[in-house]
């Protein structure tokens, strides 16, 4: 039975020298990039909240 490349990497097989250094510590690419990505879904939590509650303004000034 042969094994794969993939089954001796746990985290990361990567040949760069970033991808190794910060596979030690159990960094990924994938990981690096979600975090970036962080920021710009908060950005879109506070808009929906916005709207929500121009919304929620609309409606009570019209009834009330």
């Amino acid at each position: 039975m042969s094994t794969s490349k993939s089954e001796n990497c746990p985290v990361s097989c990567s040949n760069d020298v970033v991808s190794k250094t910060l596979g030690r510590v159990g960094i990924t690419r994938s990981m690096l990039i979600t975090l970036a990505l962080v920021p710009f879904a908060w950005e879109g939590v506070v808009w929906c909240g916005q709207a929500v509650e121009s919304l929620w303004g609309l409606v009570t000034n019209a009834v009330g």
